[in-house]
């Protein structure tokens, strides 16, 4: 076992930070996968519900990927999930993360254009081959690592597994090229969508009042959903530029940097459990359901101990 070179004071934390985040991005993202599916619990029209879901797949698989993988290490105090776990964070971490912000791009872009031109609605089929463009795209970093044939390694400093491509002088500009447009630019690009969106949605309301009281409530899901991964996003970019300008960035606030990007993937079914009422009321019901049986088994398992102390 490689252990960390983190002291206590801040494994601890991160472990629980980690942990609440693994929990959110799989069984939050989860619901919100089912439920829409099933119950049409998020109130968006076909084609934003079609991009929520697409974003809730990506944030899944990059909690199974890097978060849950994160949890365990920091609880095991080092890395104990073998070769092949390393390998797959290592080169396959930044395919749901690309799509993450890809998808969050598009989605800002389509309410954008679906504001200005509310009556020009797109077919489902466009929805599903901007998703499967949009993956193909995010194998870019994936593709770019397995062709300089690249090693995998743990850093005890950051407690995960990264791809030697990052210190390959030959990659250097590639990489580099990669994170602009994958990461930097998409969030540059759902910044000033966001803004857009924000001013004219709020000008369509005040001009036509509680008839646009729903779409509101979507343009909100949206703008709250994009302005999560913007904040998340911002610390790690800036971090990531000052390294690769050779400026020297303390390794907690690269860790802090690092930590605070996982925030989208579990703050996500928050912001929809807020925003929209139908999903809330699902996870309300759910959590008293789950609590009524917790209740009756307890009751069931009090009322056999006592049957079995008076027989015997």
């Amino acid at each position: 076992m490689e252990e960390l070179t983190l002291n206590t004071a801040q494994i601890v934390p991160l472990a629980a930070f980690c942990l609440v985040v693994s929990i959110m991005g799989l069984f939050g993202n989860g619901l919100v996968v089912y439920s829409s599916v099933r119950y049409n619990t998020i109130k968006l029209d076909r084609i934003s519900i079609l991009f929520v879901r697409n974003l809730a797949v990506a944030d899944i698989l990059y909690s199974l990927v890097t978060v849950v993988p994160l949890t365990i290490t920091y609880f095991a105090g080092g890395y104990v999930l073998g070769d092949v776990y390393c390998f797959i964070t290592a080169h396959l971490a930044s395919i749901p993360a690309s799509v993450n912000f890809n998808t969050v791009l598009i989605i800002t872009a389509y309410r954008l254009r679906m504001i200005i031109v509310p009556l020009n609605v797109d077919s489902k089929r466009f929805a599903h081959v901007a998703i499967v463009l949009i993956w193909l795209v995010s194998f870019a970093a994936t593709s770019i690592s397995l062709g300089y044939k690249s090693d995998f390694i743990f850093v005890s400093g950051m407690a995960r597994c990264i791809s030697t491509l990052y210190f390959n002088p030959a990659a250097a500009v590639m990489v580099r090229a990669v994170t602009i447009l994958q990461v930097v630019l998409p969030v540059i690009t759902i910044t000033i969508i966001n803004v857009a969106l924000l001013v004219v949605a709020y000008q369509k309301r005040r001009k036509n009042g509680r008839s646009t009281t729903a779409n509101w409530k979507g343009y909100i899901t949206i703008i709250l959903v994009s302005g999560l991964m913007i904040c998340s996003s911002t610390p790690f970019i800036i971090f990531a530029f000052l390294k690769t300008s050779g400026i020297k960035v303390h390794p907690s606030l690269d860790l802090m940097a690092y930590h605070f990007l996982l925030i989208t993937v579990g703050g996500n079914p928050v912001l929809y459990t807020i925003t929209n009422r139908r999903f809330g009321n699902y996870v309300k019901d759910l959590a008293k359901k789950n609590c009524l049986e917790v209740n009756e088994n307890v009751s069931r398992g009090s009322m056999q101990l006592t049957v079995l102390e008076e027989t015997s």
